[in-house]
């Protein structure tokens, strides 16, 4: 790191009043990032602000062909759907994996939780909200026993991006009001939009397929663990197995459309970026910083043909 640059992160852990408090991360030779230890409770009272920089910045015209990307490929997945699902479930059938997320509900303390009890549910628990939450955890031992910014800023992200995104598809959801493929009563389910709570609870599945909730949380979660750590280049290719995966099952499953995926991606991955971009600070360096004082007279040894001497350089 640069003067320049040691001096910002002196400065910020003077705001920070404890010097643990702060940590900064090399992205390359221009850019730091500076994480801080997350206010309480950011998790939460961060929501508001960062589903209002995702909107706003969701329709700003540089996001236009990333919008009409996602709405092409949800239209062309939507007259594909049947035929999708059928394929997806005779291959399902050649590996043995049942159509079906079976699970077993276990009572902890005052806590009611499903947990899998097949192969298909356990694929299809990757992206339930429990994973996300234990991944956090990880992170927050993590952050607390070594006492790294990085680490907790990210157990809070991940917390914040999970809430925040299913948030938003829980909204589209009541919106769309779309029949998942188990509930179907006709070809590529059903929509009905703006359904009664009443209605919406009595029958979830006959309402809440479009967007997928799984995959939204899923790839916002990671999302900001991609963000935070990018020297880690095995993160993303884990995140495309595993959402592939999920996505797979859950059309397997009965649970979900192929076209419940293009807008899940895009919100989770709004979300994500969002919520990582207000945790740390970005601190931006010169590309070619200028050379301090003491290091502008160079001496360099000098040797040619019948030449031996030194090089003095200013």
């Amino acid at each position: 790191m640069t003067r320049w640059g040691r001096c910002v992160f002196r400065a910020c852990a003077l705001l920070a009043a404890v010097p643990c408090l702060v940590v900064a991360q090399e992205r390359d030779s221009t850019t730091t990032f500076v994480y801080t230890r997350p206010p309480p409770f950011r998790a939460i009272t961060g929501i508001p602000k960062t589903l209002g920089i995702t909107a706003r910045e969701s329709f700003q015209p540089r996001h236009l062909p990333m919008m009409l990307g996602v709405t092409v490929s949800t239209l062309a997945l939507i007259s594909v759907d049947e035929p999708v699902l059928h394929d997806t479930r005779r291959l399902a059938g050649r590996v043995g994996l049942p159509p079906n997320h079976p699970s077993a509900d276990v009572r902890v303390g005052a806590f009611k939780l499903a947990l899998p009890t097949t192969v298909g549910s356990g694929l299809y628990f990757l992206g339930d909200g429990l994973t996300s939450v234990a991944i956090a955890a990880g992170f927050a031992a993590r952050g607390t026993l070594a006492n790294d910014m990085r680490a907790r800023r990210t157990a809070s992200e991940v917390i914040e991006a999970l809430l925040a995104s299913g948030s938003v598809s829980q909204v589209l959801k009541h919106v769309a009001g779309r029949q998942t493929p188990s509930e179907a009563t006709v070809p590529r389910g059903r929509w009905r939009p703006f359904a009664s709570l009443h209605d919406y609870s009595a029958n979830v599945p006959a309402y809440d397929a479009f967007p997928s909730g799984h995959l939204t949380t899923t790839m916002a979660v990671f999302t900001v663990l991609a963000q935070n750590y990018p020297e880690y280049r095995f993160i993303r290719p884990v995140a495309a197995v595993t959402m592939g995966t999920l996505a797979f099952t859950m059309v397997n499953n009965g649970v979900h459309w192929a076209s419940d995926y293009p807008l899940a991606l895009a919100i989770g991955g709004a979300v994500g970026n969002v919520v990582v971009e207000r945790g740390r600070t970005v601190v931006k360096r010169p590309r070619n910083p200028v050379p301090s004082q003491a290091s502008r007279v160079q001496i360099v040894p000098l040797f040619g043909a019948g030449v031996i001497g030194a090089q003095v350089r200013w």
